[in-house]
């Protein structure tokens, strides 16, 4: 009943402020004159109309990140098959194979105040609890804040590799997902945190302007040959500066340094050609990347190869220079996370 007369008093207040003549022509230091009893708007109607109005955007804020974390975690859910939080193992197929659309999660008979709490949000007890990374976090997918401005959203966390803390980035296995796409995808990301997708490269650049991260490649073969590359430092800019690849530190591995002639590069997608080359790389290789003067370097975001008897020619498949060169051939699996740098990571390199 409150909120009722909190919405009359607010509507009557806008009313006051629409039909009441003031004279604005004076001294930019006058303040409007007060109303008196004979006019039909109360002062008390517009006294408490700031506060209101800051009230009110500060709730609908709070409900509309909530909505959007819902709705994060419902089609994750979906697409699962599982409960939030207890993905499909990576580098496997998709349980239920399906990506249906939001519209069709109305049917779900999910607990709010359980799946807000288990993310810590309202309703979990105490204040917030959002983490910046996936340090110290569960395996699978968590929801993050790299920066106190910035919105929270889902990541993939791997806790399985060399010591864990790894927030996915890049994860390829088996031809699901195209990643021959254009720039308004590669800025926001797309694919399923269950199954193969990018993650974005808005969210790239909040991860990695946020702290000083190291990025970890990982590679197969089709002859089930692993192989890594570790940088221990790597960030990317903003949009403004078209996603440039700003800091490739240290490399160690086993796979060869590919990452290297990137270095410096813009990134470039078939529609928003921003390479050093004469030709459109992205359009030419059927890929999204930094490029630079050359379009047959590393291509990680080519076009994977399923059939093994029909090779992408023109060095069109996924390569990573100094493991697979091309022209011809692709990887298996590639996949690529980042993580606050924190020494050299032990354990095993896959």
């Amino acid at each position: 009943m409150s909120q009722m007369l909190q919405l009359d008093a607010l509507v009557m207040a806008m009313a006051c402020l629409t039909t009441t003549q003031t004279d604005l022509g004076g001294d930019l230091g006058m303040v409007p004159p007060i109303l008196d009893n004979s006019t039909s708007c109360p002062i008390s109607a517009l006294s408490g109309l700031t506060t209101r109005l800051q009230a009110l955007t500060n709730d609908i804020a709070s409900v509309k990140e909530q909505i959007g974390g819902l709705q994060e975690q419902l089609v994750d859910l979906r697409r699962s098959g599982g409960p939030a939080g207890y993905p499909v193992p990576l580098g496997l197929p998709n349980a239920i194979g399906s990506r249906l659309p939001v519209s069709s999660l109305s049917s779900l008979d999910v607990d709010v105040p359980q799946l807000l709490a288990a993310q810590g949000g309202p309703g979990a007890g105490g204040g917030p609890t959002t983490p910046s990374n996936c340090l110290k976090q569960q395996h699978g997918v968590v929801r993050i804040r790299p920066r106190a401005n910035v919105e929270p959203f889902f990541v993939f966390c791997d806790q399985k590799v060399r010591d864990g803390g790894w927030i996915m980035v890049v994860n390829r296995y088996d031809g699901s997902e195209d990643f021959n796409r254009k720039w308004a995808d590669y800025k926001i990301g797309f694919g399923s945190l269950n199954t193969e997708f990018f993650i974005g490269l808005d969210k790239l650049h909040q991860i990695t302007s946020s702290d000083n991260y190291e990025l970890l490649v990982q590679l197969q073969n089709r002859k089930q040959e692993l192989r890594y590359a570790l940088y221990d430092h790597f960030g990317i800019g903003s949009e403004s500066e078209q996603y440039h690849l700003n800091v490739l530190g240290k490399y160690q591995g086993d796979a060869a340094d590919a990452l290297r002639q990137h270095v410096g590069k813009k990134f470039s997608t078939q529609d928003r050609d921003n390479d050093e080359s004469e030709a459109n790389c992205a359009a030419a290789q059927s890929a999204a990347f930094w490029y630079g003067s050359s379009c047959n370097l590393s291509n990680p975001f080519g076009l994977y190869q399923r059939l093994l008897d029909r090779d992408k020619d023109e060095y069109k498949g996924i390569l990573w220079r100094g493991f697979l060169d091309g022209p011809k051939g692709s990887l298996k699996i590639v996949r690529m996370m980042v993580r606050p740098r924190s020494g050299t990571p032990s354990g095993s390199s896959f």
